[in-house]
């Protein structure tokens, strides 16, 4: 075998040293390479923690809000609240809740700021829209209430809370067309709605069709799952259509399963008097009466009523002179 030449094998060293070279290059990115990945791991490691305790932090004090707004400590809510969200600013649930404390205590102001921060950084949750309408219709700013309940049901066309609110706010503004439409869109898809059944029956009674609110009142307090409150609310508008249509006595026995159990209005007891007076049970709206002027000796209606049913001379002209207030207007 012929040896090597020399010019060969300095090929292969100049080789070698090459590979060593290209190694030793490769090693150092390596190293760099794994170095980097350890430091990012571990920056990454030290902001997750920071991250973690800025939520469980965060939390806590959302846990303390609902203890002390628990035990009526309003003022700690909101602070234990706004330092939550200063702990974790990108929960919208930690906002949602303080400017659901606030509207509840009367903050309204402030409650407004929140939720034209949510709106305006959340514009896909339909839930700041709603309450933002609600707020400012209270305030009076129909317009503004309506824009955004229509944004509302622009997010979310089946929400029955938002489209209530409409026809809420159309009844405000005198627009009868729009709430009979909104509540009996409402009411083909979910027929046995109680809320929007009262109000369509309300409208009824106000537009002078109070045969058609007892028929519909008839059907809702038979065929449909009410609250007791409600039961009561669709027993005193039935007892209204009757008195409307002059049907004294279902009038007296409706109104008088509908008065409210606790703290009715004197109105409401003169109405009652007034429905049991019409139908000549003089006895029971004797009795009405004079509740009604012990607690309010100034109530003119009752006072005359009263004077009429004490009288020897009852007759019905003197009685259908009397003043008539209230549902028998």
């Amino acid at each position: 075998m012929a040896a090597p030449s020399r010019a060969s094998s300095g090929r292969r060293a100049e080789r070698r040293r090459v590979s060593s070279t290209r190694w030793a290059r490769t090693y150092h990115s390596l190293r760099i390479f794994v170095l980097g990945w350890l430091i990012a791991g571990i920056s990454g490691c030290a902001w997750w923690r920071e991250a973690r305790d800025s939520l469980t932090h965060s939390q806590h004090l959302y846990h303390k809000a609902l203890e002390s707004e628990s035990r009526g400590d309003h003022a700690e809510a909101v602070r234990l609240l706004r330092d939550s969200i200063a702990a974790s600013p990108d929960d919208p649930e930690l906002r949602w809740e303080l400017a659901h404390v606030l509207i509840e205590h009367g903050e309204t102001p402030e409650a407004l700021k929140e939720l034209r921060f949510l709106v305006r950084h959340y514009p896909d949750d339909c839930r700041a829209y709603i309450s933002l309408s609600k707020t400012l219709l209270e305030r009076g700013r129909a317009a503004d209430a309506a824009h955004l309940a229509d944004l509302a049901i622009d997010l979310d066309s089946r929400n029955t809370e938002a489209r209530m609110l409409r026809g809420q706010i159309a009844e405000v503004r005198g627009d009868v067309d729009l709430a009979f439409e909104t509540y009996h869109h409402v009411l083909r898809e979910q027929p046995e709605f109680a809320e929007v059944r009262l109000r369509l029956a309300s409208l009824e009674l106000e537009h002078g069709e109070p045969r058609i609110a007892a028929a519909f009142l008839r059907e809702t307090l038979t065929t449909v799952t009410l609250e007791p409150e409600q039961i009561r609310t669709a027993q005193w508008l039935l007892g209204t259509a009757y008195a409307r249509d002059d049907r004294w006595a279902e009038s007296a026995a409706a109104l008088s399963l509908g008065i409210p159990t606790e703290r009715p209005t004197m109105q409401q007891r003169y109405e009652l008097a007034y429905a049991f007076s019409q139908a000549g049970d003089q006895s029971r709206a004797h009795r009405e009466l004079q509740f009604v002027l012990n607690a309010e000796p100034n109530f003119m209606p009752a006072q005359q009523l009263l004077a009429a049913i004490d009288s020897a001379n009852q007759a019905t002209p003197s009685r259908m002179a009397l003043v008539r207030t209230g549902h028998s207007q």
